[in-house]
C-alpha cells in the first residue's frame, strides 16, 4: 500500500499537514491560521518564512501565506488583518485527484465573532498541490441571520533569489493606490523591483503576473473574484523596524497578494463566496 501523500506532523511546535508528491514537490500548512508555511517546487523553496517569525500561537506568523479575513489591514473594527490568521482551524482531511492532492481546513465562527462584528460565518481553505503548481482557494459562507460585508487577502510572501535582478512583471501602466507615498494615486512604470518600500494596491490585472529572479519565473494568477492585487515589500528602512524580520529580509521576499479591499464583499444569510490564487513555476 502506498503511503498517504498528506502527513500530519508537528513542526517547530505547530500542528501541520505536509503534502509530498512522488517527484519531490511539497507544501507544509499549519492548522494555526490555515497558513501555508512552505512550498518547494523543482527543488527550490518558493515561500519566504522569516527566521524570526513567532510560532507559538501568540501572534500572526510572518511569512508563507497568511489568510487576512474577514478584514484587510485596519479597514474596519477588527484587529489588523482580521482574526482568521490568529485562529486555529480544523483540518478536514486530504484527497488525491490524479496528479494533484488537495487538503482542506475549516474555520467555523459563531456569532458574535467579535463585539464589533456580530455575525456568524464559516470559512474554508483548500490547498492543492500538483507538479510545479500551488493553488490556494478561500471560501466564506454567511451562516448567520444577518448580512455582512468583508474584506481580505491571501498575503502571499514569495521567496526572492537575486534581489538585484528580481522583478514583478505585468503591471506596467497600471494605476495603483500607494500607501508608501502618503496614500497617493500612482501609475506603475515598468516592472516592480526591490529597493525602496513598496506598498501598492492595483486593480487585478487581466493577465497573470510573473515574478522573475535568479530561481526562474513564477506565474501568478488570481480569480476574478479577487478584484485587487497588493504588492508589498518593506524596503531596508521599514524592515529594520519590524521585530519579526531581519535587516536584509526585504531582499529575500516580495508579497503579491490576491485581495478584496476597495469594494467589500457582501454576503447575505446562506450565501457563499469563493476565490483562488494559483502559483506556477514556468521556467
Amino acid at each position: 500500500m502506498n503511503p498517504s501523500p498528506a502527513a500530519r506532523e508537528v513542526w517547530r511546535g505547530l500542528r501541520c499537514t505536509r503534502i509530498t508528491l512522488p517527484h519531490g514537490d511539497s507544501v507544509r500548512v499549519s492548522d494555526f491560521g490555515a497558513q501555508v508555511l512552505s512550498w518547494n517546487a523543482r527543488g527550490q523553496e518558493r515561500m519566504f518564512l522569516s527566521e524570526r517569525a513567532v510560532l507559538d500561537g501568540t501572534a500572526a506568523i510572518r511569512g508563507g501565506v497568511p489568510v487576512c479575513f474577514p478584514q484587510f489591514n485596519q479597514r474596519g473594527p477588527l484587529p489588523k488583518h482580521g482574526l482568521a490568521r490568529r485562529t486555529t482551524w480544523d483540518w478536514l482531511g486530504a484527497e488525491v485527484q490524479g496528479h494533484a492532492v488537495t487538503a482542506r481546513w475549516q474555520w467555523a465562527a459563531a456569532a458574535p465573532l467579535h463585539p464589533d462584528f456580530p455575525h456568524a460565518l464559516q470559512a474554508e481553505l483548500a490547498v492543492t498541490l500538483s507538479p510545479d503548481t500551488l493553488q490556494i482557494t478561500l471560501s466564506a459562507t454567511n451562516t448567520g441571520s444577518t448580512a455582512f460585508a468583508f474584506t481580505g487577502a491571501l498575503h502571499t510572501y514569495l521567496a526572492v533569489q537575486g534581489a538585484d535582478i528580481a522583478a514583478l512583471h505585468g503591471l506596467d501602466g497600471a494605476a495603483c493606490w500607494d500607501a508608501a507615498h502618503l496614500f497617493a494615486p500612482q501609475v506603475q512604470a515598468g516592472a516592480v523591483a526591490l529597493g525602496a518600500e513598496v506598498d501598492r494596491v492595483y486593480a487585478r490585472p487581466a493577465q497573470p503576473l510573473e515574478l522573475r529572479d535568479a530561481a526562474g519565473t513564477l506565474r501568478i494568477h488570481q480569480d476574478a473574484a479577487w478584484p485587487e492585487t497588493v504588492v508589498w515589500n518593506p524596503g531596508p528602512a521599514l524592515c529594520e523596524t519590524l521585530a519579526d524580520l531581519q535587516g536584509a529580509d526585504w531582499m529575500r521576499m516580495l508579497c503579491v497578494e490576491a485581495a478584496a479591499i476597495n469594494q467589500p464583499v457582501a454576503l447575505h444569510p446562506g450565501q457563499r463566496w469563493q476565490a483562488a490564487q494559483t502559483l506556477q513555476v514556468v521556467a
